[in-house]
């Protein structure tokens, strides 16, 4: 489903926790459309849109008092902006603007610091003037000290109420009337704890009650995740659950819904063995899964993750990064060719294993491989070999001193060509010796690395065949030496149902922590992790559209920000482009979508200075696979899909069909940008 109302009734696509789905199917470019200096930061991503992405809202955040603004999404130019010396929303208000077009308003929140007030309040503002309809202040609510401004202001599904949460006091939820702003009822959690920059979300009307149900989370063992269900002058809770296993476990962001509101997820730091990632049942709290921080995925979760049109949950973090694998030809291969990283350390549980391998062209072959009895793993600069020669793995360590097995299964009948690497740039004496099917070989062994030589840095087994699906490779040191490294393998096929195919394996190191973005299935798999090499954190709240293409930032310091467009392909993801965003504070950059797919972002700082807001051109209708060329791959994509239905990148139109008037979209386009 595309939901194409989540950005216009509601405060940012992400941070009121309607899932961060765009409807845009079209996905940006890296070229500015426009640019515009505005007088602070904007702080995660508090920009909405309202007529269909005609006008975006965003309010100011740093240490000045903050501003609302409605700017003409075309150009950049201001509609309006609230003056601050008439009604200032404080320094440091993460609060966003929440839009209700049918209504003609825009509701926020701001902090005790906001002037002239001199406390925190809630605001209703004219949409066309900017104008206060009418502003509620904390005494005026019988809150003196409360403070509304660093979370959400969430408007109920039929409009007609909001919610806020009380940052000074976040056991403490208000509703209050839409219309005019007097209080409707206090909740006071019985969970309490004063966790910073609470957030509150998401809203949704449950399907038995009829009523409208609100989520929140705490930093807490007990009472981790709330929700709370609106009976008109007050609210009951409705379930508790203990999700956390110590503190430090949501410090940040609200929960996000699925798309049917069936599921809550919420991710989480790692700090004292708390889960990284949690399902839950929307209806009464059950924990349906979670995931937890090991050695291959290496998730700690700083942010809200968000929700795709198929369901699959995209989580931006830290993970481990492995060595580059390597891409391309080895001793056979050719540019392009996919390889398989088997990542390992002696953190791993033994033997190291990796399901379905996938060939040269990125086929499921089915093929499974064990490494058993190795002791170690090892890298070295790019300077020492190519991707594939400098890192591997070994044996005499930690008393594994061989022989190792490398144990390929499920290989389908045929005959195969078997190239086996060994090579490392800090000794000669590291051979070895392989044996397969009882024929002996052994490298010889030379530094530095100048290319490609047979039984130098590897050996080859000409036209062998799986005995009952296995090809088993016994590895073991030269008489006179120490170790024996093994890099990697190539299995090609030459018959059989894998012929032509290259099925390469490089055996990396585990990796170093650094930032990436998890995506996970609905049921808790995790289906691919993104991960940029030299990468630090993806620490703002990413946005994903119904093109599959997700946009997130990266934190490498306070000024080496990036802003990533990131393809879903299913299998994997890959990398459409990356931007240097100005100096930031940390974790503030946050990314929106309009419908049209145009990319909005602005650096967010804790000072005076002024910054910019830009916005991406999307690319050209029709350009289904974002690779900047309409050609034969997207009118195939189009006619593949044709009579489908949904959130999907081959609408070009956006109305939710894919049929004849994306075909044609594509045909006018044909050819642009090739």
């Amino acid at each position: 489903m595309c939901v194409s109302w989540s950005q216009t009734l509601h405060t940012t696509p992400h941070g009121e926790g309607m899932r961060g789905l765009s409807p845009a199917t079209r996905p940006a470019t890296p070229n500015i459309r426009w640019q515009k200096q505005i007088p602070l930061g904007i702080a995660h991503g508090s920009l909405t849109f309202s007529h269909g992405g005609q006008f975006l809202y965003f309010k100011t955040f740093g240490v000045a008092q903050g501003q609302v603004f409605k700017v003409n999404a075309a150009n950049g130019d201001t509609i309006w902006a609230t003056d601050p010396a008439q009604l200032g929303f404080g320094n440091f208000s993460y609060a966003g603007v929440t839009v209700d077009e049918a209504a003609g308003r825009v509701y926020t929140a701001a902090r005790g610091s906001a002037q002239p007030t001199g406390q925190s309040f809630i605001a209703a503002l004219d949409i066309d003037t900017g104008a206060a309809i009418w502003v509620k202040t904390a005494s005026d609510l019988n809150l003196a000290g409360a403070d509304f401004g660093r979370g959400n202001v969430l408007l109920s599904p039929d409009r007609t109420r909001l919610y806020v949460r009380d940052n000074a006091n976040p056991s403490r939820i208000v509703a209050l009337n839409a219309a005019n702003g007097n209080l409707l009822w206090v909740y006071t959690s019985p969970f309490g704890g004063p966790p910073p920059f609470q957030t509150l979300g998401p809203v949704w009307t449950d399907p038995v009650s009829g009523r409208t149900r609100i989520a929140f989370s705490n930093n807490a063992v007990d009472g981790s995740i709330i929700v709370i269900e609106d009976a008109g002058t007050t609210a009951n809770l409705v379930w508790s659950a203990n999700v956390a296993l110590g503190l430090n476990y949501r410090l940040w962001g609200n929960l996000v819904a699925s798309l049917d509101f069936g599921t809550l997820y919420a991710n989480s730091f790692a700090d004292e063995g708390n889960p990284v990632m949690t399902a839950l049942r929307a209806s009464d709290g059950q924990i349906l899964w979670r995931i937890f921080s090991d050695a291959f995925n290496g998730m700690n979760q700083y942010q809200n993750p968000v929700v795709g049109g198929h369901g699959t949950i995209y989580s931006g973090g830290r993970v481990f990064i492995p060595p580059p694998t390597m891409n391309g030809p080895a001793a056979i291969g050719q540019a392009g060719d996919l390889w398989n990283s088997l990542p390992a350390s002696d953190a791993v549980q033994r033997p190291w294993t990796m399901q379905n391998l996938r060939a040269h062209d990125r086929y499921s072959t089915g093929i499974q491989i064990q490494n058993i009895n190795f002791a170690e793993t090892s890298t070295h600069p790019p300077s020492d070999g190519d991707d594939l020669m400098r890192d591997y793995h070994y044996i005499s360590a930690d008393n594994y001193n061989g022989p190792a097995t490398i144990r390929l299964t499920s290989v389908p009948a045929g005959t195969y060509d078997l190239y086996l690497y060994s090579f490392t740039p800090t000794a000669n004496d590291q051979n070895a010796v392989f044996t397969v099917n009882g024929v002996t070989k052994t490298v010889a062994q030379s530094i530095p690395f100048t290319g490609y030589q047979e039984d130098v840095n590897y050996v080859v087994y000409r036209d062998i065949s799986p005995t009952s699906g296995e090809i088993s490779i016994t590895v073991e040191i030269d008489l006179f030496n120490e170790y024996a490294v093994v890099n990697g393998l190539q299995l090609v096929g030459k018959t059989g149902a894998l012929a032509g195919k290259r099925v390469n394996v490089d055996f990396n190191q585990l990796g170093q922590q650094g930032g990436g973005i998890t995506a996970i299935r609905p049921d808790g798999s995790i289906r691919w992790q993104f991960k940029p090499e030299g990468s630090g954190e993806f620490s703002g709240w990413p946005v994903v559209t119904c093109g599959r293409v997700i946009y997130a930032c990266d934190q490498v310091g306070f000024d080496q920000t990036y802003l990533y467009a990131v393809r879903d392909n299913g299998n994997d993801a890959t990398l459409l482009w990356r931007f240097q965003l100005p100096y930031n504070y940390f974790g503030n950059n946050s990314p929106s979508v309009a419908p049209d797919g145009t990319v909005y972002i602005a650096a967010s700082r804790d000072n005076a200075d002024p910054q910019t807001l830009y916005a991406f051109a999307p690319a050209p209708a029709g350009d289904i696979n974002a690779d900047g060329c309409i050609d034969d791959a997207d009118l195939l994509a189009v006619l593949f899909n044709f009579g489908a239905t949904g959130c999907l990148p081959e609408d070009v139109n956006g109305d939710s069909v894919v049929d004849d008037a994306d075909l044609l979209e594509v045909l006018f386009n044909f050819g642009s940008g090739c």
